[in-house]
């Protein structure tokens, strides 16, 4: 299977759990606040289907027998993702938004930073070795090796720590979240230049500069 289907359905996989981590953190915000009666009809069994979506694309990723329909495949699927989009988005702003209060409003801001450092993640590794944008240090510019080793680093730590902190970023105090916010940044890009420079002392065809 080419690159550009495991492209395709590694970006369905990434948009769902993102989607997925969303409605789940919608579920737990309406729980805490009113208990599971007062959820919507219906959106337990929407998260079900996103999540079952999520395990099918990756089955689908690994058969070699779609090769032929995978584009195919791919765009439907991408709809059926959007539309299960559209009726989270009409969740929370019928359901879930009237219910807000300050406190809660704050939370729905760190929410979305949670889901940005996410879809940063998933994008982080095909960043261009020695592009504007990325981790521009020494070791990196001079060794594709370290390049792609720090930003799939980076990628894996602020995609899923970013799923996990929007899933509860909804019911955790605003103050922690945007404090852990800030220490998976952190930590993720130590981690990343860390490892980049390991990389680049193992690698014999880095620049020495």
């Amino acid at each position: 299977m080419t690159d550009s289907v495991h492209s395709g359905f590694g970006l369905l996989e990434k948009a769902g759990l993102v989607l997925l981590a969303i409605q789940i953190a919608v579920i737990a915000s309406m729980f805490v606040q009113n208990g599971l009666d007062d959820l919507p009809n219906g959106f337990l069994f929407v998260a079900m289907i996103t999540s079952l979506m999520i395990a099918a694309n990756r089955r689908l990723a690994r058969d070699e027998q779609v090769r032929g329909s995978a584009g195919w495949i791919v765009a439907w699927r991408g709809a059926a993702l959007a539309l299960l989009a559209v009726i989270t988005v009409f969740v929370v702003f019928y359901r879930y938004l009237p219910l807000v209060t300050p406190e809660t409003a704050g939370r729905g801001i760190y929410a979305l930073l949670w889901g940005v450092i996410a879809l940063k993640g998933a994008a982080m590794g095909k960043l261009k070795p020695g592009g504007a944008i990325g981790l521009r240090v020494p070791w990196t510019l001079n060794s594709r090796l370290a390049w792609e080793k720090a930003h799939r680093t980076l990628g894996r730590i602020l995609f899923w720590f970013g799923l996990i902190g929007l899933v509860v970023s909804l019911v955790i105090p605003p103050m922690v979240s945007i404090g852990l916010w800030f220490a998976t940044v952190l930590s993720g890009v130590t981690l990343a230049l860390v490892e980049a420079r390991q990389t680049w002392r193992a690698d014999p065809e880095r620049l020495a500069k």
